[in-house]
C-alpha cells in the first residue's frame, strides 16, 4: 500500500540506536516510520515505497532528539501509524504488551476479537511501520520460538534482551 502523510513537515533521518542504524520518518503529527534497514539505500526505498505520495526532507537535528528520547530517556513520542483499520487494531494491541514480555500471534488475534485471523494478524504485524515503539518484536510463535522479524532475528533478539535489562 502507498500512503500520503496528511501532515505538515514530513522529515526523515538515519540515526544510531542500540540495535544498529535506524531510518526514522516523522511529521508534526508524530513518527510514521521507524525501521532498522540493512543499509541506507534500502531504508530510503522502503520510505518511498510506503509513502510514495510524500516528499520527505532530511532533518537530522529533530531526528536525533527523537532517537535520544526513545532509546536513552525511555520516552514514547507521539506516533502516527498509517495503515488500514485492521492493521491499526493489531498495532494498537501490540502496544499493550509490556516491555520485557512476549505474546503469541494467536493471543493477538484473540485480543482483537478475531481468533481465526492468525495469518492475517501475522501479515499485519510484519507490515508494522514503526519498529520498537510498536513492539512487533514481542510477538513469538506458540511453540516459543522467535518466529520472523522484518529486520532479522539478531535484531529481534537484541531488542528483547535490551528490554529485559
Amino acid at each position: 500500500m502507498h500512503y500520503l502523510i496528511p501532515a505538515s513537515d514530513p522529515s526523515y533521518s538515519f540515526q544510531a540506536t542500540p540495535f544498529g542504524e535506524c531510518c526514522i520518518a516523522f511529521s508534526n503529527d508524530g513518527i510514521c516510520s521507524l525501521t532498522f534497514p540493512e543499509d541506507r539505500e534500502s531504508g530510503m526505498m522502503d520510505l518511498k515505497r510506503r509513502f510514495s505520495e510524500t516528499t520527505f526532507k532530511q532533518n537530522d537535528d529533530k531526528a536525533a532528539r527523537l532517537v535520544r528520547q526513545i532509546f536513552e530517556d525511555g520516552k514514547n513520542p507521539t506516533l502516527n501509524p498509517i495503515g488500514t483499520d485492521f492493521q491499526l487494531s493489531i498495532w494498537n494491541a501490540l502496544q499493550q504488551i509490556p516491555a520485557g514480555e512476549t505474546t503469541t500471534y494467536v493471543k493477538i488475534a484473540e485480543a482483537i476479537g478475531r481468533p481465526k485471523a492468525v495469518r492475517a494478524v501475522g501479515t499485519a504485524i510484519g507490515a508494522n511501520p514503526i519498529g520498537f515503539l510498536i513492539p512487533c518484536h514481542r510477538v513469538i510463535r506458540s511453540d516459543g520460538s522467535l518466529g520472523g522479524f522484518r529486520w532479522g532475528l539478531e535484531c529481534k533478539k537484541a531488542i528483547l534482551e535490551w528490554e529485559k535489562k
